[in-house]
């Protein structure tokens, strides 16, 4: 965790502080790149009211239901084996979770910050205040993917309105761009904003992107992170490419990515898992 409140004993209250300044910064970064895109660098790249000026605003608004939509799915849906009633015939492979004194299933784990046990623990996520696991793999996934191509998609012009808008003639426009924040305090002015949105915008399109290319290549491989580990032996649940989305993505997989309002039932429970191979 980046953030950590260590005096306080309560572990709800604990993750809700902890949480709440991602969840915040979320809620104002989204609105507030949404308003620079629409209102300040697109009227002055494209022509307003033109047919591709309302394309530009038909993908952005396609975009922000994604992003939001995940979002609120992801953090909403649960994950955790707290109220759940979990059989199998086959419980070998089950193990012990001494905090929560009952059973786990295969690729169960606690976390300490949700306070409970995960169905198929990928991580925990910070901006969805809480764990990534069998439910909401799906809605963390084209989370990260929109908000990749929104930062791709939004960078390109922002290049071609930052190019036009900025004075080339001074040393200051090098400091801006090596350290935005501190030339807050020498020259606070638009031109010094627009440097800095742009910064956060190729920040987090890299982050986002490294995101959604590693855990996809995950699940093709039907791996969660902590089986990504060398040092970790034990069952493999690859399915095969297709078995592998559908176990993530829905049975409904080829149109689970339009809209997180889609349902897309999964194939299982999160509980009962075939291993396919066994390594040791």
């Amino acid at each position: 965790m980046l953030l950590t409140v260590p005096k306080l004993q309560n572990k709800q209250l604990k993750r809700f502080l902890e949480h709440s300044v991602y969840l915040l910064i979320v809620f104002v970064l989204v609105p507030g790149f949404i308003y620079f895109e629409l209102c300040v660098v697109l009227p002055s790249v494209v022509e307003i009211w033109s047919i591709c000026y309302i394309i530009h605003y038909v993908c952005a608004t396609f975009l922000l239901i994604n992003i939001i939509g995940n979002m609120i799915y992801g953090m909403f849906t649960d994950t955790s084996i707290r109220g759940k009633i979990l059989e199998s015939e086959h419980k070998e492979d089950w193990t012990m979770c001494t905090i929560c004194e009952c059973l786990r299933p295969p690729r169960a784990w606690h976390c300490d910050t949700c306070d409970t046990c995960i169905l198929k623990r990928d991580h925990h996520c910070t901006f969805f205040a809480c764990c990534i696991g069998y439910y909401n793999h799906r809605y963390f996934m084209f989370f990260t993917l929109y908000i990749f191509i929104a930062m791709v998609y939004s960078f390109y012009y922002n290049v071609i309105f930052l190019s036009n808008f900025i004075k080339w003639n001074h040393g200051l426009i090098i400091a801006q761009f090596v350290f935005p924040l501190a030339t807050f305090v020498i020259d606070f002015g638009e031109q010094t904003l627009y440097v800095f949105l742009v910064e956060i915008n190729f920040i987090i399109g890299a982050f986002t992107g490294f995101l959604f290319i590693f855990h996809f290549n995950n699940i093709l491989k039907g791996k969660i992170t902590p089986e990504t580990k060398p040092n970790v032996k034990g069952a493999s649940y690859d399915k095969g490419l297709k078995l592998n989305l559908i176990e993530v993505f829905g049975y409904r997989w080829y149109l689970s990515w339009i809209s997180p309002f889609i349902k897309s039932p999964l194939p299982g429970n999160g509980v009962e898992w075939i291993v396919e191979d066994k390594h040791k």
